[in-house]
């Protein structure tokens, strides 16, 4: 390893693995080589490597898994907060979406979400939301179950629940009201989504409207902070 005098060992360390991961040689998802052969390709000891990998886990570029060993995250995608749905943001970014129903409730006991929507039965539907069959989003979505009576096959089946309002209706949504609050993954969150009850997640709640601001339907997202940097679109 060639040595720098003005920089702490720990960071020529951190700065090698880093050059690696942005060469794409420490590929995304994969986990680093065992601690012995680290410090031996650097010639450091386990704790200056130790500290070099805590930088990286601290900038969000590593993670660290209990009992399986420390892996390279995701790149973090820059997500636009606008009226468009999921499918239309991936896809748009050239990513594959996908939605994995977990939980389907066709009469919800949730009377303020059905008195924010005017429904006169409400469905709600809790989806793993993917990117490139990767977990990425947790969402409970609700409708209006007799007024959206045919989106509810296809958002059973996976489909996109805007793009089944475009397809069947020709309603595209004009409007929305939300509210962008951070904490942290409740233990059944962090199982679904691959994370830890440590770990910052963004929780975020849509209401859709139609032109004449009418309510189309109602969001509740979880998604992991290292995943996405966020963005506002008007």
């Amino acid at each position: 390893m060639v040595q720098d005098g003005l920089l702490p060992l720990y960071e020529q360390v951190r700065r090698k693995i880093l050059s690696e991961i942005e060469a794409g040689r420490l590929a995304e998802g994969s986990f680093l080589p065992p601690e012995l052969e680290l410090c031996a390709t650097y010639g450091v000891s386990r704790i200056t490597l130790r500290r070099a990998v805590g930088e990286l886990c601290a900038e969000g570029l590593l993670l660290r898994q209990q009992g399986r060993g420390t892996l390279v995250a995701p790149r973090k995608l820059q997500q636009t907060i606008s009226l468009s749905g999921f499918s239309d943001v991936m896809e748009g970014q050239g990513h594959k979406a996908g939605h994995r129903i977990i939980e389907r409730e066709d009469d919800a006991d949730a009377p303020a979400i059905a008195a924010r929507l005017v429904a006169s039965r409400l469905v709600r539907f809790v989806r793993l939301l993917e990117m490139n069959d990767r977990p990425m989003t947790l969402e409970g979505l609700h409708f209006d179950a007799v007024r959206f009576a045919q989106a509810l096959d296809p958002v059973a089946a996976g489909k996109s629940f805007f793009a089944t309002l475009r397809s069947a209706y020709g309603i595209e949504p004009a409007g929305a009201e939300r509210l962008i609050d951070v904490g942290f993954a409740r233990s059944s969150e962090a199982d679904l989504l691959g994370v830890s009850t440590t770990e910052p997640v963004y929780r975020i709640e849509k209401l859709v409207l139609d032109g004449d601001g009418r309510p189309l339907a109602l969001s509740q997202t979880v998604t992991p902070c290292r995943l996405v940097t966020l963005s506002v679109k008007n």
